[in-house]
């Protein structure tokens, strides 16, 4: 197992952000988050301020709830995520 962020592993926090700013992405591709100039400012909002990373998770998360909801005879809920029922 490889840990994303190794000063804070438990937590779920901002210190993937910071690492970033420090040049410690895990992943190059990662890393591109900090070095392009597209995402830089985005990465410093989020590693400078916790409250502004949660906000930014939140809304991510109830923009990601959103796509592509199925319901009724449409959907399939799981029992087993690896197995349709």
């Amino acid at each position: 197992m490889v840990l994303m962020d190794q000063a804070t592993p438990a937590a779920f926090d901002n210190q993937y952000f910071r690492n970033l700013q420090d040049g410690g992405g895990l992943l190059a591709s990662d890393q591109l988050l900090y070095t392009d100039n597209r995402t830089r400012a985005d990465v410093n909002a989020w590693a400078n301020s916790t409250a502004a990373f949660s906000q930014a998770f939140v809304d991510a998360i109830t923009r990601l709830g959103r796509v592509g909801v199925k319901s009724g005879s449409q959907g399939n809920i799981r029992t087993r995520c690896d197995v349709f029922n």
